[in-house]
């Protein structure tokens, strides 16, 4: 594995656990076993660090939404004949289930978290550009099935989708341990009631 790699790996995994801004540059290069300079060679600063760990987060993400809607395309036949529930589970998919892309939940919570607290903070223009071609394709084919829908109305409840299944993914555990249950998840069995209760937000009733 390169010097890069080692750092991007730690990172990750420090990340992961202890959120953005908890982890220094200096836990990051111990954890690598690099040295410190290493870091300003290849990334050059902290934030650069950042920025190349969440196009790692969310590039897989959103190509695995790509990919998911073509597949689903393809098999049913055709854009006419595939379901609005079969677009939504390829839409939601990649969030509830990361580790199917190469990610997990702990870093898109942490992901998710830093962007809700410090909505200032500049996005890769790789992501933006995948970001705009999966909700560019994704608008599209809801068109067709739910066409008493403006394309700002569906774009707009894409992101309740995402913000559902985030919020969800960060506190089912701790509501079940609040309400004195068992925090044991079925992700399946979540993923498929979430589609349900998503779905009714681009019914016409």
């Amino acid at each position: 594995m390169s010097t890069r790699d080692q750092i991007l790996a730690s990172a990750w995994k420090l990340f992961s656990e202890r959120g953005f801004e908890d982890v220094s540059v200096r836990d990051v290069t111990n954890e690598a076993g690099v040295n410190l300079a290493s870091v300003s060679y290849h990334f050059g600063s902290k934030d650069g660090l950042i920025q190349e760990v969440v196009k790692k987060v969310l590039n897989p993400a959103n190509q695995h939404r790509v990919d998911l809607l073509e597949g689903v395309v393809s098999e049913a036949g055709g854009e006419e004949e595939v379901t609005l529930k079969q677009i939504l589970e390829s839409y939601i998919r990649p969030v509830m289930f990361p580790d199917e892309h190469g990610s997990n939940a702990d870093i898109l919570a942490r992901l998710a978290a830093r962007y809700l607290i410090e909505r200032d903070y500049s996005v890769p223009n790789s992501v933006l550009v995948l970001f705009g071609e999966v909700f560019q394709k994704y608008v599209l084919i809801i068109s067709i099935k739910a066409g008493h829908l403006s394309q700002e109305e569906i774009l707009q409840r894409l992101l309740f989708c995402i913000g559902a299944a985030l919020h969800y993914q960060s506190f089912a555990a701790l509501a079940n341990k609040m309400a004195g249950k068992t925090p044991t998840l079925d992700r399946e069995k979540d993923f498929r009631e979430l589609v349900e209760f998503v779905l009714s937000g681009f019914s016409s009733e």
